[in-house]
């Protein structure tokens, strides 16, 4: 992949004389900074998301971006946000990711928080799913030159973010928006992947705002718990519909730059769907959400920072007999196939038993005012419902995004473990994982979020 063209630079450069001043942070005070940068594919791509696809990237409906958001408190603790129009974050990129981040910014992983949009309309980032899918390995080297230039654009949004820090107000507030639907469709035959107008959903849209010292916004930050599958398997590059809502809010605010941190959509879909139309309607919906957020008078945070992070860690049940995997090897569906095979080579003996998956968790809180929590993988909207009630209990307001830090597995509750369906167990053979997680991942979850917001609560983040 090419290197930064001299107009992405400009770019940043103009939104640096924005947002900087000459002036000193004063006691007490934000520090923030905010910067974006095109990461839409140069040349043809596989895309993620869809396995109906065929063939490779076919033109660009609308372009795909990273976007970075530094906050720092008055005692220099820091939050480095970076969104990206991606699908996922498998543990190749993360590994990428953090280790440029701490080699040319100092970063630690505590302070650096990625999050996934989602979007099924951008490409592929892992030459392993693309063997797992039995797709062209051309397309697997494609994949791996795609992450080579997407981690320099990464380098380089954190750098300018960094660099553009000056003296800001958050804000924060809320509004709702109607499009999400819950897809888990109970029937008689068991749960199904169908709109389920009766299940569960997190229609809130929480809204940061970032505010100069004059009073101009600089940058909004806002989350979603949905799926971004309101366009279907095109073969166009997109953002869908929260691409959409970007587009709209950064158009209605030039100065600024919208950063959209998906939350805990797995078991969400939105409605309607499966045309652009639909995407562009239901991110002019969201957007129009948020304006109503930005539209009501926020609660203002004090600037006192504090971050946790800790890995989750999440067994496997028990897998299979080998007679079972040997049956499903030579089924005649490609990716049952594959997957037994992978299971079979990969533990190989009775009794082997993979290693836990390392879901990342990691909580936020914004002086003793809001709490955001992060969540690794694609967690069940439960989650973010949970959480919410058991997290406000001391008044705090709360804020749960799910697509962060590592994204290449469905996060179910106990439920949804129980029910079945494709999120609970189905979804494995595509993701390339062993098989179900144990069904003791909702209380692990949950209890790494509860004691991590207790210690942050009687630590930094205190008055």
């Amino acid at each position: 992949m090419p290197a930064l063209p001299c107009h992405v630079f400009f770019a940043m450069v103009a939104l640096t004389l924005l947002s900087t001043g000459t002036w000193g942070a004063e006691p007490e005070q934000w520090m923030a900074g905010v910067a974006k940068v095109s990461i839409t594919p140069t040349e043809p791509v596989w895309m993620a998301g869809y396995a109906a696809r065929s063939g490779p990237s076919d033109g660009v409906l609308c372009d795909l971006h990273a976007r970075g958001l530094v906050l720092a408190d008055a005692r220099s603790n820091r939050l480095v946000v970076v969104t990206l129009d991606l699908i996922e974050i498998p543990q190749s990129l993360r590994d990428r990711i953090t280790a440029m981040a701490a080699k040319s910014h100092g970063l630690d992983p505590t302070e650096l928080l990625v999050n996934v949009s989602h979007t099924h309309g951008g490409p592929m980032v892992s030459s392993k799913t693309i063997a797992d899918w039995g797709i062209d390995p051309v397309w697997g080297r494609r994949a791996e030159a795609y992450v080579e230039f997407l981690v320099e654009r990464i380098n380089a949004v954190i750098a300018v973010a960094l660099a553009n820090q000056a003296p800001v107000t958050l804000g924060h507030s809320a509004a709702r928006c109607d499009v999400a639907m819950n897809r888990r469709l109970p029937t008689p035959e068991g749960v199904r992947l169908a709109p389920n107008p009766d299940g569960e959903v997190d229609h809130d849209v929480p809204v940061l705002r970032i505010m100069s010292a004059e009073g101009k916004l600089l940058a909004v930050v806002f989350g979603y718990a949905c799926h971004n599958t309101a366009l279907g398997p095109s073969r166009m590059l997109n953002g869908d519909y929260a691409g959409f809502a970007l587009e709209k809010l950064e158009a209605d605010h030039p100065e600024a730059v919208a950063l959209f941190l998906m939350g805990c959509g797995g078991d969400q879909d939105p409605s309607p769907r499966r045309n652009d139309d639909d995407a562009v309607a239901n991110g002019k919906a969201l957007a129009a959400a948020v304006e109503r957020g930005l539209a009501e008078a926020p609660v203002w945070l004090a600037p006192r920072l504090a971050v946790s992070l800790e890995v989750c860690p999440l067994p496997f049940a028990e897998l299979p007999p080998r007679a079972e995997l040997e049956s499903r090897a030579d089924s005649p569906n490609g990716f049952v196939a594959r997957h037994a095979r992978f299971v079979l080579e990969s533990w190989p003996h009775p009794g082997d038993q993979p290693p836990d998956y390392p879901l990342p968790v990691q909580v936020v809180a914004f002086g003793d005012t809001l709490t955001l929590v992060a969540l690794g993988g694609e967690p069940m909207v439960a989650y973010s419902i949970r959480l919410k009630e058991e997290l406000a209990q001391d008044g705090r307001q709360v804020w749960v995004a799910g697509y962060s830090n590592l994204v290449h597995a469905y996060v179910p509750t106990r439920r949804v473990l129980a029910e079945g369906g494709y999120e609970g167990t189905e979804a494995v053979i595509y993701q390339s994982l062993p098989g179900p997680f144990r069904d003791d991942i909702e209380e692990r979850i949950v209890g790494s979020v509860l004691h991590q917001a207790e210690s942050l609560r009687g630590g930094d983040a205190a008055p």
